[in-house]
């Protein structure tokens, strides 16, 4: 699948840039809904939707993101950092947080971590990693309206 080729939303983007778009308002939906289950006390289903979504992100973000940090880049002739790698590095930063304590609670939560790494309360990393990736996932939707080689007609 050419991820270069033009988007199925019709906003000028790249395949890869929709499919990022969609998919990260996905996990948005996937996470927030984790949240309504915990606070309606459906732990069990909290769960099962909190690994699925972890995962879920760990492969959007490697296959979607990361492999196209490598991709070789056309050389610029401005100097300096425009305000759109600004918001892209914050983007990356703030997902990267996510996305880790996100993988570090799924893999203490279902008893993959050692001994001395584990803790009782989760209430507090778990809002935590929400927080991050709400925030990673507003990001993201900004890089994608700011993206500076979108086609806007």
């Amino acid at each position: 699948m050419d991820l270069e080729s033009p988007g199925f939303l019709g906003l000028g983007a790249e395949l890869g840039a929709d499919i990022a778009l969609v998919s990260m308002l996905l996990l948005g939906l996937l996470l927030t809904f984790a949240v309504v289950m915990a606070v309606q006390g459906k732990f069990k289903i909290h769960g099962y939707v909190q690994t699925f979504a972890v995962i879920y992100s760990t492969v959007l973000v490697f296959y979607l993101m990361v492999l196209r940090l490598f991709e070789p880049e056309e050389e610029s002739a401005e100097v300096g950092i425009t305000f759109f790698e600004t918001l892209l590095l914050t983007h990356i930063i703030i997902g990267s947080a996510a996305v880790l304590l996100g993988l570090f609670i799924a893999l203490r939560a279902n008893g993959y971590v050692p001994k001395f790494l584990q803790f009782r309360n989760y209430k507090i990393p778990m809002r935590v990693s929400y927080v991050l990736y709400m925030v990673a996932i507003f990001l993201g939707v900004w890089v994608y309206v700011a993206m500076p080689d979108r086609v806007v007609s």
